[in-house]
Order: structure tokens, then sequence, then C-alpha cells
């Protein structure tokens, strides 16, 4: 191969060390320039069997290994083996740091090359519906971190002329001391792996991390870290430690349920409750959802009382309330709207009073998990409730603000 080139040296009639740096000079770029050509031509070859052909063109496969360059990476492999051809062309003495030289360049090329194809399984991996539940870039990137530590070795091996068992002896001591410079990425690594095994956390999740202003869906969980699409278009990242180590909320199970719930009070003016009148029975026996309810009640001799606070006997017998015939139609508007789940909890409960009214709170599951339809059809129910409240002679609570002060101003100066 390199007759021709020791041919012409020789017509130019070098002698000694100029001759030798001349001709080892032109071998080596004459070595550069072979590789090259051969990379480029591998190149070519690759792309059009590998990529132009319509059957391997349109397979998912092939068009992830070009995307991430696999096969671009490989043909540099075509380098160090030329090199290792051409070895015996150059002096002896700088065979072995060629030797060495193409070796490191191999193991990196390797590197590179198997960390392409790990990108390559992620991404096909990502393709599919169980990476949601199970996802694998934490595990792919603990064999990455261990073949270039196994790598890594290698080349400080080939370098020194020693076994990479004698280095593996003296690594013990300063893998200790590297546990504590990186603890807290190793803490993130393990914490990694047990969000993927335990399936806390998955691709897709809607997570909660309280205190830490993030609440969003979880877009790539890594080694050490979970990467959150916010709701205002922001994206955060949490080291993983920070989840296993703390707390946050994932509505997963909700989504799975097709049910969220809402738990939300109304206060109640105290003022407003009294005892049901004869009137207000017989009105309130007109609405659907109280029909049964206060014929029921009559039958069981919950009487009515002439005036809204009865005196002497009256007293002690059982009436009903506004605000008990108020919280059962509520119960009973909201177990058949066609948005709530009635086969779960519905609940209207009278919590503790307190010296905002009596605070009445609304428990169910919604059918609509997004959040805007949530959000409707919470807030329909919630509009009705208000709009209806003083049907029953039921007053809500709301503290004063300039406008009622204003009012009472003018209702003064007239009087």
């Amino acid at each position: 191969m390199f007759k021709w080139l020791d041919y012409l040296l020789d017509k130019l009639g070098l002698e000694g060390d100029p001759e030798k740096l001349v001709l080892y000079s032109a071998r080596a770029i004459l070595v550069i320039i072979i590789c090259f050509v051969l990379y480029q031509l591998a190149k070519l070859i690759a792309a059009a069997i590998f990529f132009r052909i319509p059957a391997v063109r349109k397979n998912k496969m092939a068009e992830t290994i070009k995307n991430r360059r696999l096969i671009q990476r490989l043909m540099h492999l075509i380098t160090p083996l030329v090199v290792r051809l051409c070895v015996p062309y150059f002096p002896t003495r700088a065979e072995s740091w060629i030797t060495k030289a193409a070796t490191l360049y191999t193991i990196v090329i390797i590197i590179i090359s198997l960390s392409a194809l790990l990108d390559v399984i992620d991404d096909r991996y990502r393709q599919r519906e169980v990476s949601k539940r199970r996802p694998i870039k934490g595990f792919l990137q603990v064999i990455e971190i261990i073949v270039v530590l196994v790598f890594g070795i290698v080349i400080i091996a080939s370098w020194i002329d020693e076994s990479p068992l004698v280095l593996l002896s003296g690594i013990s001591a300063f893998a200790a001391v590297m546990s504590f410079v990186f603890k807290d990425t190793l803490l993130g690594l393990v914490a990694g792996i047990q969000l993927s095994s335990n399936d806390m956390v998955r691709i897709g999740d809607w997570i909660e991390v309280p205190g830490k202003d993030i609440n969003g869906i979880v877009y790539e969980i890594s080694l050490i870290s979970v990467s959150v699409d916010n709701f205002d278009n922001t994206r955060s990242t949490i080291p993983a430690y920070a989840l296993v180590s703390g707390t946050f909320k994932n509505w997963r199970k909700m989504s799975e349920a097709g049910a969220r719930r809402f738990a939300r009070p109304i206060s109640i003016d105290v003022n407003s409750v009294r005892f049901c009148t004869e009137e207000m029975l017989d009105a309130f026996s007109k609405i659907h959802y109280l029909e049964s309810y206060i014929l029921e009640k009559r039958e069981a001799g919950r009487l009515p009382v002439e005036s809204d606070m009865p005196a002497g006997e009256t007293a002690n017998e059982k009436h009903l309330t506004n605000i008990g015939v108020f919280r059962v139609y509520i119960d009973r508007y909201v177990r058949h709207h066609p948005d709530i789940r009635s086969d779960l909890t519905v609940v209207v409960r009278q919590k503790a009073s307190e010296n905002r009214g009596i605070p009445l709170e609304v428990i169910a599951f919604c059918s609509k998990t997004s959040l805007e339809e949530f959000e409707d059809v919470q807030s329909d129910i919630f509009d009705h409730i208000y709009a209806i409240a003083p049907v029953f002679g039921i007053a809500l609570f709301q503290e004063l603000g300039g406008g009622d002060f204003r009012r009472s101003e003018k209702k003064a100066l007239k009087k």
C-alpha cells in the first residue's frame, strides 16, 4: 500500500532524519485519508441498504436507529481497524503508542454506540403502553454508568500496562471517598430505582408536591430526577430522593377510577334557621326531590308549627326545620345529577358552627376528571344551591362589605 509512496519519496533524494520524518508523516496522512474515505463509503453503503429500501425505511425500528445515529457511530470502528493494520509501517517505538491510541478510540466508539443503542431501546419502549407504568430509563442509565466504569478501568489499565484486577483492588478505597462526595447522586440513584420498581410514579401521572410549587403531569423519570410539566406551562425537575423521602400526592387512582371528589362548604346565616310551618311544608312537598320525604316525615309524626317560634308544649314535639329540609334537598339533588357518581360517597353534612355561620359541606364524586369539565360540573351544582336557598327561607352568610354599610347609611338617612 505504501510502496508507491516510498517510491515518490525516494525520488526526492532525502536522507537521514528528514527522510524518516517526511516518510512517516506522509504515511500518517495517507492513513487518515484512507480512514476518512472508508468511513464515508461505509456511510453511503449503510444509508443505501438500511434507509433507502422502502420496507426498511418505513420500519419504526429503522427510523429510531436513524434518529439516534447508531449506524453512523458504529462506522467509526473502521478507523481503529485501519490503524491497527498499518501499525507495522511505522517505527517500532511508536507501535505501542499507536496501539494504545487505537484501543482508546475503539473503547470510546463502543461506549457512545452502546449509549445510542440504549437510547434506541428506550425510545422503542416508550412507544408501548406499559412504559407509562414501568419506565426503564433509570435502569438503562444504570447500565450506561456501569459500562462507562468498566471500560474506563480497561482504558486506564491498557495505558499503564497493568491488569484491570490490580486497579479494582485500589478502587475500593477510592470508592468510599467518592460515595461520600457523591452522596446525593447515589441517594437519587437508589430513589429512582425505588420509584420505578414500586410503581410509585409513572409517566403521565398527575402529581402534586406540597411546598415545592409542583403540580402537573410527569413528563420524564430519569435515574436521579423526575420532570413535571406544571399546569402553568412551566417544567419543574425534582430529585427522585425528595419524592421517596418526603410526601407527594399522586392523582393516578382518581383517573383510573374515573371519579374526582370535591368537598366544598356553604355558610348559612344562623338567623335564617327556623321550624317549618304548614305553609312551608306544603310548598316543599311540591318540589320533585322532596315530595316523598315530606310525606314520609308527616306520616312519622313530624308536625308543622303554627309560627316560626313554637311556644309551650309544641316546642317539645318533633318538628322539621328549613335547614334540615334544605340539607335533604341538596343530598337528593346531587345524587340525581347526571355527572355525579351516585355509587360512590355522597354526603351533605353540617359541620361545627363558627363565627361565620353554619357550614354545610357537600362531598361527592364527579364522573368528569378533567379540570375544565370538573370545575364546570362543580360550579353548576353550587350555582343551583345558591339560587335555590331562598326558596327554603335560607340566607347564605357573607361578611359585611363597603356596599352593605353604604346601604345601611342610606336607609338611616331616609328615616
